[in-house]
């Protein structure tokens, strides 16, 4: 009941709250005391009903099922009204809760004052800090004081002794304890101190001093005008004060400084103790002087930089002695307090007051300046004698320094006089004054020379270099000025150009050119010059307002560009119209006054347009040069402007006066016309287009005349909306019978190029096939012009053919690729004419039927074929086709079975997978949705198969509709495995006819012809892998049955068989006559070479290794033993029997001389036995006389070798 009672309870304030929330906002929306709802008695009393009576009732809830009945939606919850207003008070009291905001930070320190006393005789710093707290947490707080390396004499925090924590990386912190919640103000009494660090003149003292936004501190050192730095110095302050406890301010007296550091991380203050000195001596100063002189135009600036080195006193003030006539600009430095000047008959003093006193090096410098002539408005300087001021100063030991001039680029001078000064060389000059341009520098030893310069403006040198244009138009005159100054000595402000007459200036700007920089061109205006004119035959002088005098806002010097634009509105009829008379022009020449330049030169160029013929009468001073001549050197200022102008005249003028006069004339108008006729011809139609390219030179024209058959008026529309056309009225008198005139006029006159563009339609009888239809070419004309040629071009439909009826009459065949000025892309024929009225042309339109080619063109394919050791063959089929059909069907070979022959990605369009589609029967389709007909698609397949490379075929395409070419098929055999010879209708492709070897060759070649411009397949069969010996072979358009049989064997096993065989064989022969043996030699040579003809491949086999050449090797070598074993026993015999044959030899001779009718004996005996090896022929020996006894020789055996001779 406990959990029922807990339930009932939330229920109940959920629906309190939802009521008092409708009460709340029906209350504040009420506008006046609503009526008090009716009751059900009311409500009943109104209708005429009888009240209904209360009535008693009892509600039961069901006890085991409470919970699943009040946690339902919609259900309600009765309490009594006292504890509603229980609960709705407490909801009030829980919406109306805040947050507590919690304080960014538990304490902090708020200011800090710290006052610092140094004492002298400990060597230590005691400091005294009072810190403001600002608690804003309850509890335990912890405030970080640092002060790491200081020691803490006392801490009290109020009246109470302070809780310190010590921590070794970060010092000190406060802790204490904060009770109740509102915040709180503290203040901690702090003492520490820290020993300072002395070094010679100086000693220093550092803190890490607790943090604080407002950190004031105050530093007393027990001395008196001890210099005291904070370090860092926000602002600080410095007091001289009485000691606490003097009664004698003048006794003692101390050094006070106060400083404002803020939240500095480190405060250091380092002091200067103060020097005594030598009392009661006066100050001892010498002085280094920098003077520099500057000499500009009308003026003379002097800067003088003052080196005082003070010892034995302080100096409280400085006194500079200078010329009465140079104005103090300037007087300064950092301890400086104020300067004063009064003059006397030592010239102009200046007192200058320091901030504190001076001791050591102490810096001045002292600017004056001096105007020559009128101060307010300096003109151009003469030759003047200027005398540098002598800067003094009073009260020294010993003045020395250095004095260096420096003159204005306008201005050169030279040393009148000099005194008690040595002249130097710019490496001598102290660092400060090195690396800057003086005209003379020097040295002195003591403050009484003298320096005279005399000092004149330098002229400027004016060299230019001009292109003057002129743009002679019918309409207005332009003028052009390009000026290329090169100013040397000095520079300019102002520069002069010579204009003519009557002209609008504008535009004056500078110009950036190759080697010259633009000129700052701040105003212009024109003034007026004197000028000689022809008045009724004599020669006047009268003003003209034809100099332009530009106003530079910075000076010229050195190469600088100018340019110049004029111009004039014309209103000569003889330009306008082509009137036939000619106006004579004088060309007006802009140039630079050649009086304000030392040299001048100068190019004119003189452009006119096509449409003025101008001719030169009159040229004076202008000599004639070439265009390419007149802009060498210069920019053109005509790039991108003036497109109708050409170049006429170019002349070349020096600072001699220049004209020129020529005369012009308006020419006539020139038309020329070139027609393109088109005529598409298609089924019962041909569509005619006429366009008209007129080039109208010279001078306008208001309309144009065009001829076209009458009945072509009505047909014909215009396609060009500029032009309009009507047709003449009257009909000039000229015109051909059957045509009418028509005239084309535009909304201004027509010049230049005017296209015009006109279609019809001619309807035709319908085209039967295999008969030819007559179409003959209306002619246009265009009249009035002075060139009309044009071109005929001919299109048909697909299924059209057309020629030429008759014979084409006045036109030229030409290429309507080639030849025709506007490109029709689809012309069969074309043709060009050159006389309107004299050519005619009847086309004949014949129309054929089309006849149904196949779909699908295979280019060209590579089947790679690998075969594996362990019995498979893995296939990559790549096919470079076209298609205008969806799916293209394929037929793999019988042996592979289609359940286990593909891989995940077995089909590939483009690199890109596609899959392979099927139907019920087996049959495999290739997609190409959406492949367009003209672009190549390459289509790769991959499957592989169980079985040997003895029988390989490759895919075929079973659609009749499917052409093939050629396609190429890599077979890869495994290294150990030699190819012996092939049959089907392949071809060998890495093959030589002789020597029958293995030519080293790869595929890659055929891959790149068929991914060749077929975006994606840029790698295309890279990814596939291949192993063993590449055999290429090739077929066209194969078929199914067309496999490719192989027949190979292990290497190792055919090297044994040949090597046995002709061992075998060559050792049997051993025994034959050397005459047989070489019969089977050549028998073996001719086999070989009947092998490389008939059967190059297994030649290529047996031949490919070095087992033949092995075998041949070891046959012969046995040949050789056999006849050595031979041979070597009758060298013997026949070496010994030597002296025997000797002696018989000698006795044979002798008979011979005997009897002269015997025949002379032989001169030796073969060494060799009777008979060859092998063979029964005997070898003759010399026939011995009868009467000389001879040794008895062995019988020749009957077989090689012989008997042996023990």
């Amino acid at each position: 009941m406990k959990s029922l009672s807990q339930r009932l309870f939330s229920a109940g304030l959920c629906w309190a709250a939802l009521i008092g929330c409708s009460l709340l906002a029906a209350a504040s929306f009420a506008q006046a005391p609503m009526p008090p709802a009716p009751t059900p008695d009311d409500v009943a009393a109104a209708e005429g009903k009888p009240a209904t009576p209360l009535r008693e009732q009892t509600i039961y809830i069901p006890y085991a099922k409470l919970r699943s009945l009040f946690e339902k939606e919609g259900r309600g919850v009765f309490l009594p009204y006292d504890k509603f207003q229980q609960l709705w008070k407490a909801a009030q009291a829980a919406a109306k809760k805040i947050d507590e905001i919690k304080p960014p930070v538990d304490a902090l320190i708020s200011e800090i004052d710290s006052v610092a006393v140094i004492n002298d005789k400990a060597d230590v710093v005691e400091v005294t800090a009072k810190l403001k707290l600002e608690v804003l947490r309850q509890g335990w707080n912890e405030v970080p004081l640092r002060l790491k390396d200081a020691a803490i004499r006392s801490a009290k925090l109020g009246d109470n002794p302070a809780r310190l924590l010590h921590d070794p990386a970060t010092g000190y912190r406060l802790l204490f304890e904060k009770k109740g919640k509102d915040p709180e103000q503290l203040t901690l009494e702090l003492v520490y101190a820290r020993a300072y660090t002395k070094s010679p003149g100086t000693n220093s003292v550092q803190f890490d001093a607790p943090l604080a936004p407002v950190n004031r501190w105050e530093i007393r050192i027990a001395q008196p005008g001890v210099k005291v730095n904070v370090h860092p110095k926000l602002s600080a302050t410095e007091t001289t004060a009485e000691m606490e406890g003097d009664a004698k301010p003048e006794d003692k007296k101390e050094t006070r400084v106060e400083a404002f550091v803020g939240a500095a991380e480190q405060v250091r203050i380092d002091w200067t103790p103060k020097a005594e000195g030598a009392a009661g001596l006066t100050a001892l100063a010498t002085v280094q002087v920098r003077q520099e002189v500057t000499i500009d135009e009308r003026v003379v600036r002097t800067r003088a930089t003052l080196v005082y080195d003070i010892s034995r006193a302080d100096l409280n003030k400085l006194q500079v002695a200078l010329p009465a006539d140079h104005d103090v600009v300037n007087v300064f430095d950092d301890n400086v307090k104020g300067w004063t000047q009064k003059n006397d008959a030592l010239g102009r003093i200046i007192t200058v007051d320091l901030f504190q006193p001076a001791r050591g090096t102490q810096n001045l410098v002292i600017e004056l300046e001096k105007f020559i002539g009128d101060k307010e408005m300096p003109a151009e300087m003469a030759r003047q004698q200027v005398k540098v001021p002598v800067i003094r100063a009073i009260d020294v030991g010993r003045q020395q320094g250095v004095l260096v001039v420096r003159l204005a680029d306008s201005l050169r001078s030279e040393v009148d006089s000099r005194l008690d000064l040595l002249q130097i060389d710019a490496a001598e000059l102290p660092q400060q004054l090195a690396g800057q341009t003086w005209a003379y520098a020097f040295r002195y030893s003591r403050a009484a020379y003298d320096l005279t310069l005399t000092v004149e403006s330098v002229k400027p040198q004016i060299e230019v270099d001009q292109l003057a244009e002129v743009f002679l138009e019918p309409q207005q005159t332009t003028l052009t000025l390009l000026a290329l100054y090169n100013i040397q000595r000095a520079g300019v402000f102002q520069l002069e150009v010579d204009v003519p007459e009557g002209f609008d200036v504008r535009q004056v700007v500078g110009r950036d050119i190759a080697g010259a920089a633009a000129v700052q061109v701040d105003s212009h205006h024109l003034a007026e010059r004197e000028v000689k004119v022809m008045e009724n035959g004599q020669e006047v002088t009268r003003k003209s307002k034809s100099r332009l005098n530009v106003n530079l806002s910075r000076k010229a010097l050195g190469k600088v560009a100018l340019l110049v634009e004029l111009q004039k509105r014309s209103e000569d009829p003889n330009l306008l119209t082509p009137t036939g008379k000619k106006s004579a022009i004088e060309v007006p020449i802009v140039r630079v006054n050649p009086q304000s330049v030392a040299r001048s030169q100068g190019r004119l160029l003189v452009y006119t347009p096509e449409s003025l013929s101008v001719h030169p009468t009159e040229q004076l001073g202008l000599r004639p040069v070439s265009p390419a001549e007149a802009v060498q050197g210069l920019e053109s200022l005509r790039a991108g402007r003036f497109p109708l102008v050409r170049e006429l005249l170019a002349f070349a003028f020096t600072q001699e006066p220049a004209s020129l006069k020529v005369e012009a004339e308006r020419r006539r108008p020139y038309i020329e016309v070139q027609q393109t006729l088109i005529a598409r011809i298609e089924q019962g139609v041909v569509k005619y287009e006429s366009q008209f390219a007129y080039d109208v030179r010279y001078s306008g024209v208001k309309s144009l005349r065009l001829d076209v058959p009458t009945p072509l008026v009505k047909e014909l529309r215009n396609q060009t909306p500029a032009i309009r056309e009507r047709a003449f009225d009257p009909q000039p008198t000229d015109v051909s019978p059957g045509y009418t005139a028509l005239e084309l006029s535009g909304e201004a006159e027509l010049l230049g190029g005017v296209q015009v563009k006109f279609t019809w339609e001619q309807k035709l009888a319908e085209l039967a096939a295999g008969k030819g239809v007559k179409i003959r070419l209306p002619i246009l004309k265009a009249k009035g012009v002075d060139r009309f040629w044009g071109q005929i071009a001919a299109t048909r439909a697909e299924t059209i053919d057309i020629g030429v009826d008759g014979e084409a009459t006045g036109l030229r065949p030409i290429d309507p690729r080639v030849d025709l000025k506007v490109s029709v892309p689809d012309a069969a024929r074309a043709f060009e004419f050159h006389d309107a009225d004299a050519w005619s042309l009847t086309l004949l339109a014949t129309r054929y039927e089309l006849e149904a080619v196949k779909k699908t063109s295979v280019e060209l394919g590579l089947v790679r074929m690998v075969a594996t050791r362990s019995g498979q063959v893995t296939v990559q089929a790549l096919y470079r086709m076209r298609s205008a059909k969806q799916r293209i069907q394929v037929k793999l070979p019988d042996n592979v079975d289609l359940k286990t022959a593909f891989d995940t990605q077995p089909l590939r369009i483009n690199g890109q997978a596609a899959n392979l589609e099927s139907d019920t029967q087996g049959n495999l389709f290739i997609p190409l949705v959406g492949h367009s007909p003209e672009t190549p698609v390459v289509v790769e397949l991959r499957y592989t198969y169980d079985g040997v490379p003895s029988n390989l075929q490759v895919p075929t395409f079973l659609d009749d509709e499917t052409a093939v070419q050629q396609i190429y098929l890599a077979a890869y055999l495994p290294e150990e495995q030699r190819l012996l010879g092939l049959t089907g209708p392949w071809t060998a492709e890495n093959r030589a006819a002789w020597p029958p070897k293995q030519v080293n060759s790869n595929d890659e070649h055929l891959l790149q012809q068929i991914r060749a411009s077929v975006a994606g397949c840029e790698t295309l069969g890279r990814d596939f892998r291949t192993d063993g010996t590449l055999y290429l072979f090739s077929a066209l358009r194969p078929t199914k049955d067309d496999s490719l049989r192989l027949v190979n064997m292990n290497n190792t096993g055919l090297q044994v068989l040949v090597f046995a065989l002709i061992a075998i064989v060559g050792i049997l022969l051993t025994s034959r006559p050397l005459g047989d043996r070489l019969w089977y030699l050549a028998a073996l040579v001719v086999g070989i070479v009947l092998i490389a003809v008939l059967l190059p491949t297994l030649a290529r086999s047996l031949t490919g290794g070095p087992t033949l050449y092995l075998a041949i090797g070891l046959v012969i070598l046995v040949w050789l033993v056999r006849f050595l074993v031979w041979a070597l026993p009758g060298v013997v015999q026949w070496i010994a029997t030597r002296p025997v044959r000797t002696a018989a030899t000698a006795s044979a001779v002798a008979a011979a001389a005997a009897a002269s009718t015997t025949a002379p004996a032989a001169g030796g005996s073969s060494p060799f036995r009777p008979g060859g090896p092998g063979s029964g022929t005997m070898i003759s020996t010399p026939a011995e006389p009868p009467t000389t006894p001879t040794a008895t020789l062995p019988e020749p055996p009957t077989s090689e070798g012989g008997a042996r001779h023990e």
